[in-house]
């Protein structure tokens, strides 16, 4: 059984809850100890499939650059970079180069007129747009416009990511379950990662994703059993998840919740059966 760990600074003693209130998990258990450090999100949800990129440049010259939210190898969203365009004159007075994204077949952006709808972390994407947006399909928004001007000398941006600079897009599109919302994290010309909601027709905040919580390290506190343990906060609940292979997507949650009635908890699995990777996230 091989294992990854991190070291937990101030280990505390774990709680031991009666061998009844233990789910019992099938299966040859491969833990993964994940020593995150992102930043508490008060809308973190553990039924969020996120992708944490790689982070990739919207290419040029309309060559698009697709993205599969859920990986069934379809493109759900794409993004374009044109070429610039400019005035006869010499020296020109004015080129211009824009940067696009497209929502292919029934998929859809939100969008507000000819651009994208940018939206702040935490705004709800859902059946309702956000104010001054609307959903659209089969449709493509600007997101930033680059000019400038050789005869004068001057250059600038415009568009929804001239001022901001970052912002989430909100998507939709549909899988075998039904359709999905989810949203994609943009700087000027760079797409950094994304996120999608797995249960149909449920709303998703822009940027919210799960947070991992660390792991102390494993011990065998019966035969058979490894125990997995964790500092939590009492009154929060935490979503255990698996996936048989490191490179597989998303993590599955398993059918229960461990409620926290203590500043440590922990959770005892059967190590027996095919190997699997496990990690605990914050569950709203």
């Amino acid at each position: 059984m091989s294992r990854t760990m991190t070291t937990e600074t101030r280990p505390a003693p774990p709680l031991r809850p009666s061998d009844s209130a233990q789910p019992r998990i099938t299966g040859q258990i491969v833990l993964l100890f994940l020593g995150l450090t992102c930043g508490h999100l008060a809308w973190s949800q553990s039924t969020i499939a996120y992708c944490g990129g790689p982070a990739f440049q919207i290419p040029t010259e309309f060559y698009p650059a697709s993205l599969d939210f859920d990986r069934n190898g379809t493109a759900d969203v794409a993004f374009i970079g044109g070429v610039p365009i400019c005035t006869m004159d010499v020296p020109c007075s004015l080129c211009s180069m824009s940067f696009y994204a497209a929502s292919p077949g029934t998929n859809a952006l939100l969008v507000a007129t000819n651009h994208v709808a940018l939206l702040s972390a935490g705004e709800w994407i859902s059946s309702t747009p956000a104010p001054g947006s609307a959903w659209s399909s089969g449709d493509t928004a600007t997101l930033i416009t680059f000019w400038w001007s050789e005869r004068y000398g001057t250059s600038g941006t415009a568009g929804p990511l001239a001022t901001a600079s970052e912002g989430y897009l909100g998507a939709r599109f549909y899988g075998p379950a039904g359709l999905h919302y989810g949203w994609v994290h943009v700087r000027w010309t760079t797409v950094l990662d994304w996120a999608y909601e797995t249960r149909p027709g449920t709303g998703i905040k822009a940027g919210a994703k799960p947070v991992p919580v660390p792991l102390a390290p494993p011990g065998v506190a019966r035969p058979g059993y490894l125990r997995l343990r964790w500092a939590s906060e009492i009154g929060r609940a935490y979503q255990v998840q698996a996936k048989d292979r490191l490179d597989a997507f998303p993590w599955t949650n398993l059918n229960f919740v461990v409620p926290a009635t203590a500043t440590n908890s922990m959770l005892d699995v059967e190590m027996s059966g095919a190997a699997q990777f496990f990690r605990v996230v914050e569950a709203d």
